[in-house]
């Protein structure tokens, strides 16, 4: 049978509920099965309340709620839901529960939807792949023998796959986005302060990542925008998008006024395949096609000294979670409780000085000044989302590999181990040397499912805005919609 499909998105199953067409427990049982047939094989899924989603699915009497009985997947990362499993992919977290429900969450509770699970991410979100060595790596759907992205990819397979109409994802260097471009979905990255944060962290990873969700159309990005804005407790929250409820986006021909640029190089002189070449360039034909004006033009940013910057901002956090954690658990965190990658990257950011750290947040700010700059003469920025298509499951180089011949990591010198920390993520800024850009500046982006490779893989195009202007972002998205220019891929079948 086929699961959710793209026409039974999220709106869509609110609606067929809200109708009486189906019951809340009906799409329940749906995506229990969907769960059970498909996720063996994608490794999407690592945690299911069949029991709990069940009995709420009974229960459910007040469908005034958005998207009252609707089932969702969150990320098994910083999306705590009190009770359930938290264990952001590692072994070490494998028995831990969640004490309090993240706001974030809280306001997905509170819109009806009815949790059914948790999927799967790399070891504490650190990868553009998801291939935790405990749950194991998440195929793609597309091509089971290439990676799903990362680090919402277990997100992706599920949503692709039908098991959700929709499900949670966050990006703090392109965890969205990148899933989204492998895996050919519609994945948008709010402006910082956008959507509802806390508890425990108003401003995660510096204010770098951001909570919002995968989706298969554009309603549903703009509807989801709504159940958890931030306004009310965010520090650094935004007003709400300047978009009418009845005609959420702009006119066709009001579109066409906005002044486009694109471009293919890469900010930090990653090489850029053909592929995300291609892709940009019959996008910005088609638009052109279209009558919008779009020019070829490039911001000056220099992504490689804000990767550095990025970098020593994970190190350092890092270590503050290693250093929480360790305080819980009464001792150290040792070699073999946790990933290679993760222990080394605390470990380098332990010593990391706190000029560094914050002369980091300087480099965002400066960067966001340079792209305002850029924002004054175009509406839009047009890019590829990843600088190729997703990874194949075996025969490249993996992060791990790079700290395989070391016998002591806590014993390098820091200079040597920040070297070998930072080839260790050069693997992943090859893939994508776009997206964390838009992470530091704060800035809106959204990958798109506008082309496919000869081989049959998806690959994304990103369009970027300056801040607060999602409304450009869902305009130019609806109208490829509409104009029929996403590529979609057949879900599952048993």
């Amino acid at each position: 049978m086929t699961y959710f499909s793209r026409e039974w998105d999220a709106v869509g199953t609110a609606e067929a509920i809200q109708t009486g067409r189906v019951t809340p427990l009906e799409m329940v049982d749906q995506a229990l099965a969907a769960i059970d047939a498909l996720n063996d094989d994608l490794r999407a899924v690592i945690h299911v309340y069949a029991d709990e989603a069940r009995t709420q699915a009974k229960a459910l009497t007040d469908f005034s709620a958005p998207f009252a009985g609707v089932p969702i997947l969150l990320k098994d990362a910083g999306q705590n839901y009190a009770g359930h499993p938290a264990t952001f992919g590692s072994a070490l977290l494998a028995d831990n529960r969640a004490q309090e429900t993240d706001n974030f969450v809280q306001a997905i509770l509170d819109a009806g939807f009815i949790v059914v699970g948790h999927t799967n991410v790399p070891e504490f979100a650190l990868k553009h792949i998801s291939d935790s060595e405990y749950y194991g790596s998440v195929r793609n759907l597309v091509d089971r023998n290439y990676h799903a992205g990362g680090s919402s990819g277990g997100a992706a397979a599920a949503l692709q796959a039908g098991m959700v109409p929709v499900v949670t994802a966050s990006d703090g260097g392109g965890s969205i986005r990148i899933p989204a471009s492998f895996s050919g979905l519609i994945g948008l990255k709010p402006t910082r302060g956008r959507t509802v944060a806390g508890p425990g962290s108003y401003r995660n990873w510096g204010g770098a990542s951001v909570n919002f969700f995968l989706t298969k159309s554009v309603r549903d990005t703009r509807a989801l925008m709504d159940v958890v804005d931030g306004r009310d407790c965010d520090p650094i929250a935004f007003p709400a998008i300047p978009l009418d409820d009845e005609d959420y986006i702009q006119g066709f021909e009001e579109v066409k006024s906005l002044r486009l640029a694109y471009t293919t190089r890469s900010f930090s002189q990653v090489p850029v395949s053909q592929d995300a070449v291609d892709a940009v360039l019959e996008t910005v034909d088609f638009l052109r096609s279209q009558g919008f004006h779009v020019e070829e033009a490039h911001p000056e940013v220099d992504g490689g000294a804000l990767l550095e910057g990025y970098l020593a901002m994970n190190a350092v956090e890092q270590h503050k979670l290693f250093q929480q954690l360790a305080k819980g658990l009464g001792r150290s965190i040792v070699r073999g409780e946790v990933e290679d990658l993760s222990l080394a990257l605390a470990t380098f950011g332990e010593k990391i000085p706190a000029w560094r750290y914050s002369q980091a947040f300087d480099e965002w700010d400066q960067a966001c000044a340079q792209m305002t700059d850029f924002h004054q003469e175009y509406d839009l920025l047009i890019q590829p989302a990843t600088a190729k298509t997703a990874q194949p499951l075996e025969g490249e180089d993996s992060e791990s590999d790079v700290f395989a011949f070391v016998d002591d990591l806590t014993a390098l010198p820091h200079e040597e181990l920040g070297q070998l920390v930072g080839q260790a993520f050069s693997i992943g800024s090859s893939y994508s040397p776009f997206a964390y850009i838009y992470n530091l500046t704060g800035q809106p982006a959204i990958s798109l499912p506008l082309y496919t490779s000869d081989h049959g893989l998806p690959l994304g195009v990103m369009f970027s805005a300056r801040k607060h202007q999602e409304d450009l972002l869902l305009a130019i998205a609806r109208y490829l919609e509409e104009t029929n220019r996403f590529h979609y891929y057949a879900n599952q079948k048993e």
